[in-house]
């Protein structure tokens, strides 16, 4: 009887904490939290369309920007797992027009220590953002651009290393980026809500994207076009998609232990935390945390998992705004004295 009264006490506090922040526009999304295998809390929160009064369910689909890259990630290892590459092959005989590709690996680009400078800071963004772009202009937005700095030297979040990643998966694979990773993650796990955005299709609970104006008011968001996005933060998907993300990469259905390992394993980073391959990883009282976060117009998201003590808090939301602070007074509830 016990477990079932921690139980009950682990859902009723997220759900007051959500609740009220929802109140107040403080929160607009989807939040799933589980622990050593076990759902324990899963629930939407303020509206999936504001102008049609939609809830956010459990099962709306959002867009999740840069945890995105956790999935590119792993199907570019999936690769080197085959042979078919490796870490340490530069990118030059691949992206021939890449400014200084001979000198930059694999590895640079998925740990954001490549030195390419990131598309996303173009001041013009605005301009093109909106309008589809092919893989190939996306990747001249920034292949003759000089490299800010030695590849391998420091740690500088770029969304052009990703955007190279995912072309590298459509060359080795002969695949589009789109059809490998549901071939080789999402079909094989059950995600079957998830995949590489497109505003064309009709795609069931898709959530519509807000944000703030400067004096408070709730907007729509700016519409960036998909595409612009690609293997760097392209995909939607829905909480409970995202924890079948999270739980496959405790076994090896995707990876083979020892890559998972040098996967997660750190290298550069700042502000406190440091970067693997696709993946930050921090210290938290509650042990090493990996997961990711992720931002895009009308769209913010956070994955975190706790391989010590086997927890998952996953928050997708649809305001463009911080949630990590979400993210984390609910690690801290599954973690409290009592909880599951």
């Amino acid at each position: 009887m016990r477990g079932d009264e921690d139980l009950t006490n682990v859902q009723e506090q997220i759900d007051a904490y959500l609740s009220s922040l929802a109140q107040d526009h403080k929160f607009s999304g989807s939040v799933l939290a589980a622990r050593q295998g076990s759902l324990l809390f899963k629930g939407g929160y303020g509206k999936a369309n504001i102008e049609l009064h939609v809830d956010n369910t459990s099962d709306t689909a959002f867009r999740i920007g840069s945890v995105t890259k956790t999935i590119t990630a792993v199907g570019v290892i999936q690769l080197i797992a085959e042979g078919k590459l490796a870490f340490n092959d530069t990118i030059g005989p691949y992206f021939p027009h890449q400014k200084d590709g001979d000198r930059i690996t694999v590895h640079h680009l998925l740990t954001h220590t490549s030195g390419i400078a990131n598309y996303t800071d173009d001041e013009n963004l605005l301009d093109w953002a909106s309008l589809p772009s092919t893989t190939e202009e996306l990747l001249n937005r920034f292949s003759n651009m000089d490299l800010e700095y030695e590849p391998g030297e420091n740690y500088q979040y770029s969304n052009s290393g990703y955007v190279l990643l995912g072309a590298l998966i459509e060359q080795v694979s002969n695949q589009s980026y789109g059809d490998y990773i549901a071939d080789h993650i999402f079909n094989p796990l059950g995600m079957v809500n998830t995949r590489l955005d497109d505003p064309k299709p009709i795609i069931p609970l898709r959530a519509s994207g807000y944000e703030m104006d400067s004096s408070g008011l709730l907007i729509n968001s700016y519409n960036l076009h998909p595409s612009n996005a690609y293997a760097a933060g392209g995909l939607i998907s829905t909480a409970e998609d995202i924890y079948l993300w999270d739980q496959a990469l405790y076994t090896d259905k995707l990876l083979p232990q020892p890559l998972l390992d040098d996967m997660m394993t750190p290298h550069k980073g700042d502000e406190g935390s440091s970067y693997g391959c696709g993946w930050i990883i921090q210290d938290t009282p509650y042990g090493k945390m990996t997961g990711h976060t992720g931002g895009i117009p009308g769209f913010t998201s956070i994955l975190m998992r706790f391989p010590e003590t086997k927890a998952t808090v996953i928050v997708l939301s649809n305001i463009l705004q911080d949630v990590t602070h979400v993210g984390q007074h609910i690690a801290g509830i599954l973690h409290s004295e009592g909880a599951i």
